[in-house]
């Protein structure tokens, strides 16, 4: 009772922060197409609140009878598997929607680099899944393969998910519409980042005596560094640790280290200057991609790259938490240290090489979206609304129970209770930035209170935003070119991406390769669409 006492309170302080992410626009209102089951319809007839609670008293009614409740499953992906104590958390949260919602809840928790295959083949045999982050197999492919319900059909989110419809901006929840249909939400998190980000381990700067005194810090708190800075470093801890490989690789150095606008989800057809052009641009071919190719090469020539980057699908910070790998490229983010030094096992220092950016698919990149197989539609919106607006089960989803995975401070911030830490805790996810709503959930210790807040005006002040924010496109009709696409950019992109082929050769191979996959015809369409969409937007 103690913790839910807290969390209560916490909901208050909830609904305050979350007028920095919401707008003024009314409820949706229901639709009342016949298409649907007759369950939907009459439900949807009455007032939202009351059909809500008809829908769980039933529920409970029946759950009396039986001794069963019904279950959804909500799956996400976190970086090392399932936690030791997901059953312990599961039952927990039960426990509370029981008696809110009439609902058994399991949270199906899967190691990053399993996910995208083994979610995508739940969706597609059948095994119960209701809701799930796409955050892994992309919306897109998601929304394509046939996998999403649409939210909105018969009233469906605006009764049964009333305070989320109100907690999110119409206009975020416009940016992921597809061809008008709301098959997803998005996470409520920081949709600006800052680009670039050089993660080093504190302790290897430390062992290879590097003076840090030079550096300024930005507005976020973080040293302001360049290209050259990071070489320099970079030397210096091979140097100081040459049995331990330099830099942790990923296949995203766009999405994480620049301002290119990957225009529907992907980079095949660009917005290389997206807060002042809509002109769709091949970024293979563009200085700024060649820059990223000398450096990886120049890099991997050094011996600062792994043999074993092409081959090696580990996350680039659970390689750094194993102890065998030193830095790592993200995303920065207000009160970020926190996060990065609990993924990577240690404290890392961070390095703002980049600027900060909001792409246009920096809202629709990952939404929470609801099977379209699910059995129950309503039970599933109803867990999806408590992800996003019930305390008790964000904090639950979050960070796990308090006294096993935490303690709670006089000022509500958390911290580890005494003997657990990020190595032993039986549940610790660590993946805020795709949880429906951190900020309905406790703060860590060392992050401000209202980091909500500060993450809300770190969105507002963005200094790049893409002029196509918002934009999204069904490519649907080029499935084709854009399964071609993807197999020449994984034969030559990723040699070009770790370093392991001079740029010279491999950006001419990689891009005849996409050319001749209909990279042209791939792109003019994404243009056309793009036009489109501003002209009536009245974009220029």
């Amino acid at each position: 009772m103690v913790m839910r006492k807290r969390l209560l309170a916490l909901g208050l302080a909830v609904a305050m922060l979350v007028a920095s992410f919401t707008g003024c626009g009314k409820k949706d209102s229901a639709n009342t197409d016949s298409s649907k089951t007759s369950t939907v319809s009459e439900a949807t007839s009455n007032s939202g609140s009351d059909a809500a609670s008809s829908v769980i008293e039933a529920r409970k009614e029946e759950a009396a009878k039986t001794g069963k409740y019904q279950k959804v499953v909500v799956s996400f992906f976190d970086w090392t598997g399932a936690p030791a104590g997901l059953d312990r958390v599961n039952a927990a949260i039960s426990e509370h929607t029981r008696e809110t919602l009439g609902l058994d809840v399991e949270l199906l928790i899967i190691d990053s680099a399993a996910y995208t295959e083994d979610i995508k083949l739940m969706l597609s045999s059948g095994e119960q899944v209701d809701l799930f982050s796409t955050c892994g197999p992309g919306y897109m492919t998601c929304v394509n393969n046939g996998y999403t319900a649409d939210l909105e059909e018969n009233g469906l989110l605006a009764t049964y998910g009333q305070e989320l419809s109100q907690l999110i901006r119409p206009e975020y929840l416009d940016a992921c519409r597809v061809g008008g249909v709301l098959y997803g939400v998005p996470p409520i998190k920081d949709y600006a980042i800052q680009t670039a980000t050089i993660l080093i381990g504190t302790e290897y700067l430390e062992g290879a005596n590097y003076d840090l005194s030079k550096f300024e810090t930005d507005e976020l708190g973080y040293y302001k560094a360049t290209w050259d800075d990071v070489d320099a470093m970079f030397a210096a801890i091979h140097e100081a640790f040459p049995d331990k490989t330099v830099f942790s690789t990923q296949d995203n150095l766009l999405t994480q280290g620049s301002c290119v606008d990957n225009i529907a989800g992907d980079y095949f057809g660009t917005l290389l200057d997206p807060s002042n052009s809509l002109t769709i641009e091949n970024v293979y071919e563009s200085d700024l991609f060649k820059e990223w190719a000398d450096r990886a090469y120049r890099w991997n020539q050094a011996g600062f790259i792994s043999g074993d980057a092409l081959s090696d699908k580990t996350g680039a910070s659970a390689r750094i938490k194993s102890g065998a790998y030193m830095a790592m490229m993200s995303q920065a983010k207000p009160a970020y240290q926190n996060q990065i030094n609990g993924e990577c096992g240690r404290s890392m220092t961070i390095f703002d090489v980049g600027e900060s950016f909001m792409s246009s698919s920096a809202v629709s990149a990952f939404p929470w979206c609801m099977n379209q197989a699910t059995e129950d539609p309503i039970a599933a919106m109803q867990v999806l609304n408590a992800l996003y607006t019930d305390p008790v089960v964000a904090n639950l989803a979050c960070w796990g129970q308090e006294g096993f995975e935490y303690k709670v401070n006089d000022d509500t911030s958390i911290n580890w209770p005494d003997g657990i830490n990020a190595d032993n805790s039986e549940y610790y996810p660590n993946v805020l930035w795709l949880m429906p709503n951190q900020y309905a959930a406790h703060v860590w210790e060392g992050d401000p209170v209202d980091v909500g807040e500060q993450t809300a005006k770190f969105n507002d002040e963005c200094p790049v935003k893409s002029k196509a924010l918002g934009f999204t496109w069904d490519n649907s009709d080029y499935v084709t070119e854009f399964t071609a696409l993807k197999n020449a950019y994984e034969e030559f992109g990723p040699q070009v991406v770790y370093g392991f082929v001079d740029p010279a050769t491999g950006l001419k191979q990689l891009n005849d390769a996409l050319y001749a996959a209909g990279l042209e015809e791939y792109m003019n369409a994404k243009q056309a669409a793009l036009s489109a969409w501003a002209e009536e937007k009245g974009i220029k």
